[in-house]
């Protein structure tokens, strides 16, 4: 079965596949197809945007601009992107403003091992996002394949990717990138109960109901809203540290103790989060995360590939940013 939608653009794609994830109450197989653990999933999501083009900050999400540059230079071969468009100025640009009706121009990313041991391993099954192409008949399109993705977090910066090479594209074609479309075939889309909490914490008004559920959350069935429940999960696990005075250094889980840092910094401000600075236990940060700066997506594009192999005249800006922590 396959689960198509349609929406306007990418940014009403996103905050509605939140919403259905989150609060959908349906059978198991409308809203939602498994619960388990942290996590709310669907399989065989197809979402059509009538536009590529959107803007978001990123700083919403919690994700720091060198996630952006980590994203980049993960997925994309310098090489292999730049033979993508090759194509596409050769076979779809001007002269040739109609392109060929049977090209479609792709590009896979790279493989992506899995990182850790045992229960602590990410990316377990391998790359999340698989391939990205460009057709530009009867209408301009990237499409966008993806093994899965995290809404309400990552999702957003896959949809960011998108938006880059489109506009590269249509950059070359002669296009308007919002005359570019969008589609996104999804093998498995999810919620996380807390990766994906800033979606719903940086909203003061989801977050009041949140305030007045979390205590009281054995009420809400895990059966009948499981995502919500599960973001109340991993909320009130928050408050419990906050309560018990728990220090960041000393909690067990480094991803989860990193989303803490986040949401006090981003929601509360440093001098609130400074009360949890230290601790001996958890090897990652131990102190106050600083705000995020405004990480707009209409300025992202793919300069952090500069000096990656890649031809110096296409990636003519070199960006040495590290790799973010949030692996």
């Amino acid at each position: 079965m396959i689960r198509a939608y349609e929406f306007k653009n990418p940014v009403d794609a996103h905050d509605a596949m939140c919403e259905q994830l989150v609060y959908g109450d349906n059978s198991k197989g409308v809203d939602w197809d498994f619960v388990h653990g942290t996590e709310v999933g669907l399989h065989n999501v197809a979402i059509h945007c009538n536009t590529i083009d959107f803007d978001y900050n990123l700083k919403r999400l919690w994700v720091p601009p060198t996630r952006w540059s980590m994203m980049v230079r993960q997925y994309l071969d310098p090489i292999a992107l730049k033979d993508c468009m090759d194509k596409v100025s050769d076979r779809m640009g001007p002269p040739r403003r109609q392109g060929d009706r049977r090209g479609i121009s792709v590009v896979r990313t790279r493989l992506v091992q899995g990182r850790g041991v045992g229960r602590g391993v990410r990316r377990r099954w391998g790359s999340c996002m698989l391939s990205l192409s460009f057709r530009a008949t009867p209408i301009p399109t990237v499409s966008l394949h993806s093994r899965t993705t995290y809404f309400g977090y990552l999702a957003m910066v896959d949809m960011a990717v998108a938006r880059a090479f489109a506009a590269e594209c249509a950059e070359r074609c002669g296009y308007d990138l919002a005359d570019v479309q969008f589609v996104w075939t999804l093998e498995l889309a999810q919620f996380h109960g807390f990766r994906s909490l800033a979606w719903m914490l940086m909203d003061k008004e989801i977050r009041a109901q949140m305030d007045e559920d979390v205590d009281n959350r054995t009420e809400f069935s895990p059966r009948g809203q499981p995502g919500y429940r599960k973001c109340l999960d991993g909320y009130a696990r928050i408050l419990k540290s906050d309560r018990a005075g728990t220090l960041y250094g000393d909690e067990s889980f480094s991803s989860f103790a990193r989303v803490r840092r986040r949401f006090h910094t981003e929601a509360f401000g440093t001098d609130y989060a400074d009360q949890f600075a230290g601790g001996t236990r958890n090897r990652g940060g131990k102190g106050a995360f600083s705000a995020l700066p405004d990480t707009w997506v209409r300025n992202l594009d793919f300069s952090p590939l500069s000096g990656r192999g890649g031809d110096q005249s296409y990636f003519d800006h070199d960006d040495d940013i590290p790799d973010d922590e949030d692996d």
